[in-house]
């Protein structure tokens, strides 16, 4: 995914050296099939239009992706756009945790049950939580782990079901390319296979 960049260092800083915004909204005239919004990071990016795809288009994929921390004020008011742009919505998938190293684990916390908040409000849907894959060769790594502990309390909080990519990248780390943090073709089919399992269950008739 090189046209996505990353934040290799741990830094204070709120805004990374590079921010990006990347928005899909998948076969607007269908409007028959299953629409769900996957907001997360460069790794929904790659993924969101395999789980269409390997749906055989029964589920689209829209997604909002973004560099953005969560602390970020405008984080919400252009994901608020986005959302007043799609034409249904029948499930949202959330993931973070890659961006945003300037956040302690107690502010972290804060801001992802503040978003939770705001996106159980904004769409009344299916809501999941999805775990933030690992990162093989960066210090990020425990950061990672720490900020899944608390996505997984605050879904268990709210109850709201959990999809673990986690696991999934961890048992594929041969699928990772050299930065660590993105993956292969292989691998951005096994994470998309895995999402697309635990949600195809909402939908069956």
């Amino acid at each position: 995914m090189s046209d996505f960049t990353y934040e290799t260092n741990i830094t204070s800083n709120k805004l990374e050296t590079f921010e990006w915004d990347n928005v899909w909204w998948e076969q607007t005239d269908n409007k028959t099939s299953k629409r769900i919004l996957y907001i997360g990071d460069s790794i929904s990016c790659a993924t969101r239009q395999l789980i269409t795809k390997f749906s055989e288009s029964r589920i689209l994929c829209d997604g909002f992706g973004t560099s953005k921390a969560l602390d970020n004020p405008y984080f919400k008011q252009t994901l608020e756009l986005f959302i007043k742009q799609q034409s249904a919505c029948d499930m949202i998938l959330f993931n973070n945790g890659l961006h945003g190293w300037h956040l302690a684990d107690s502010e972290y916390a804060k801001y992802y049950e503040d978003m939770l908040l705001y996106l159980l409000k904004a769409v009344k849907t299916i809501f999941i939580v999805l775990t933030t894959d690992d990162i093989t060769n960066h210090s990020h790594n425990e950061t990672v782990k720490a900020r899944n502990k608390i996505a997984k309390d605050l879904a268990q909080k709210y109850s709201l079901p959990v999809i673990d990519l986690h696991t999934v990248a961890i048992n594929n780390a041969e699928c990772h390319i050299n930065d660590g943090v993105h993956f292969n073709a292989v691998g951005y089919e096994l994470l998309a296979k895995c999402i697309l399992e635990n949600i195809t269950e909402y939908f069956s008739e």
